[in-house]
């Protein structure tokens, strides 16, 4: 997440917050969108991100930013964080420059780049929670990664993945087919969200 994206929280009422962002939240064009699943939110990365969140039930983007329902089950204390990071993660995907990928890619060649990307984008960004990301290969243009210390375990390592990492390595090399997570995200001793297992 970049430190120019500024997040505010406001709640509505016992289950509705609505988060204030200094960026668009959405390109779908005028007026409010809600978005209930995955399924519903897909293509739209900031519903997508905090749909991911463990304990958010709908979310609604507009021009006045991003209001979000919980399930009653769950605290604020506990995802009020969670959710900021979601939409500054998703923000910060979409304003990223274009792929500048021009010629066909070896997965050695591919290495290389993903390995630049890791060192200039993803890690320093994780490591503002405590946490790494290790390269550990590229085969067949699939990513080969492991989360370490506040990512492993983490209740956000999907959104992080699928959002953060992924997003970043597919504008990168639009050619990449995909990644894979070798974490074992059930030894994390130190994880920066705790998972949510309400």
């Amino acid at each position: 997440m970049t430190d120019s994206i500024t997040i505010s929280a406001e709640p509505l009422d016992g289950t509705r917050y609505r988060f204030l962002v200094s960026e668009p939240v959405h390109a779908i064009g005028p007026g409010a969108y809600r978005f209930v699943s995955q399924a519903d939110a897909a293509g739209v990365p900031v519903a997508e991100a905090v749909l991911g969140v463990p304990g958010i039930v709908e979310v609604v983007l507009s021009d006045r930013g991003v209001e979000v329902e919980k399930n009653p089950s769950f605290e604020w204390c506990d995802l009020e964080e969670q959710v900021q990071y979601a939409i500054g993660t998703a923000i910060a995907g979409m304003n990223a420059p274009a792929p500048r990928e021009s010629q066909a890619m070896d997965d050695d060649m591919m290495y290389d780049v993903v390995a630049e990307v890791f060192r200039r984008e993803i890690n320093p960004s994780v490591a503002s929670h405590g946490g790494a990301v290790e390269l550990i290969d590229v085969q067949d243009a699939t990513v080969v990664l492991r989360m370490q210390g506040g990512c492993q375990g983490c209740g956000m390592a999907n959104v992080t993945l699928r959002q953060g990492i992924e997003g970043s390595l597919k504008r990168a090399l639009p050619s990449l087919k995909g990644i894979q997570d070798v974490t074992d995200h059930s030894a994390g001793s130190n994880p920066y969200f705790a998972s949510q297992s309400k």
